[in-house]
């Protein structure tokens, strides 16, 4: 890990490049799912594709991200989908390989399912809510009782000590009820929660049907959230949305913070971590792109180069973290390396993955 910087009121702000290796790789395990959610990237479907990576291909991939010091998280899909999932996590646990899974809130996840996830020591489990009601949620979601089955997982995972993260994706149908689904997560009778994750609509896959928040939104969300992250019991953060590091330096600055004091808190704020920097996306059939959300440039597959070469060898996400070579806005920015704006957003709404964030007021 290096460290690129800008200057803002003559002072440098760090941005670090994981030029060597990534804090997360996520890994598309399968794109079947029983749900159809209106957002979905994966155009997920009901049964799995035989080209999927084998149990021993997954476990190839599983020693390589634990050379590196990378986390991996086990997405789809569903991974619950998958027969071999216990198998792999045992196999990545016997490893000391740090796992996340993000298993659908389907009846597939059991209370047996979360105590398993409990005895291999994962990370933690994620569980998509994105909304505080069955009404709002399963509405998202396509499929009712998802609502109650994510409130039964989060209450098996309290039960059994499974670290949560809460993920919600936000767009111009949920972004109205963010404050109330705030309000059921800190709820004392609510499962103990370490992250809340808020997805900033990137416009690919059933989402394109979708309606993403405006500029000016997400900058009323940035302010909520700095608000509300300051009592909150968990920490909370936005995901493709890595303009919200600018928005908290302004912040901080305006507080009369120093840049010794903002530096220090950089890492814990993934300054610099964006789509090709810090994360590394793998399919269902090994194929590997800068992240889920950018399926462009194709850096090849695990089949024929491990990850690891292709993450720190590749010459079009060398690019992708140099923030100078962004185009536009993004690449005269003085937040750049910390920033960088979303280069999935970029590239699914403008055609050009170096291009600037449109959802960044600095840009609109």
């Amino acid at each position: 890990m290096s460290i690129g910087a800008t200057r803002v009121e003559g002072a440098a702000v760090p941005g670090y490049v994981y030029g060597q290796a990534p804090r997360n790789v996520y890994w598309e395990m399968t794109r079947a799912c029983d749900l159809a959610c209106r957002h979905c990237r994966a155009d997920a479907q009901p049964e799995r594709d035989p080209g999927e990576l084998t149990t021993a291909e997954g476990k190839a991939l599983m020693a390589d991200v634990k050379a590196m010091g990378s986390m991996l998280i086990l997405t789809g899909g569903d991974p619950m989908k998958r027969t071999d999932l216990f198998e792999l996590i045992t196999h990545g646990r016997d490893l000391h390989l740090p796992i996340a899974v993000t298993p659908s809130t389907t009846p597939t996840l059991t209370r047996e399912a979360v105590e398993r996830f409990a005895t291999l020591g994962i990370s933690a489990m994620g569980v998509s809510l994105d909304g505080p009601t069955p009404a709002v949620h399963d509405r998202f979601r396509n499929v009712d009782g998802t609502f109650d089955n994510s409130m039964r997982a989060l209450g098996w995972a309290r039960e059994l000590s499974v670290p949560v993260q809460i993920n919600t994706t936000v767009t111009q149908q949920t972004l109205p009820h963010l404050r109330e689904l705030y309000t059921l997560l800190r709820a004392e009778a609510a499962p103990p929660v370490r992250r809340w994750s808020l997805f900033v609509l990137i416009p690919v896959g059933r989402g394109l049907e979708l309606g993403a928040p405006t500029a000016a939104q997400i900058e009323q969300l940035f302010a909520w959230v700095y608000e509300t992250a300051r009592d909150a019991p968990f920490h909370m953060g936005t995901v493709e949305a890595p303009h919200y590091r600018r928005y908290w330096v302004q912040r901080k600055l305006a507080e009369g913070a120093t840049m010794a004091e903002i530096e220090r808190l950089a890492p814990r704020m993934g300054f610099g971590i964006r789509d090709g920097n810090g994360v590394v996306f793998v399919s269902h059939r090994g194929d590997v792109y800068p992240a889920g959300f950018l399926p462009h440039p194709h850096l090849g597959n695990v089949r024929n180069t491990p990850l690891s070469r292709l993450y720190r060898e590749s010459p079009e996400l060398k690019v992708l973290r140099d923030a100078d070579a962004f185009h536009g806005p993004c690449g005269s920015c003085d937040h750049r390396f910390a920033c960088g704006g979303s280069r999935a957003r970029a590239h699914a709404m403008t055609g050009d993955h170096l291009g600037s964030d449109p959802l960044c007021s600095l840009v609109a």
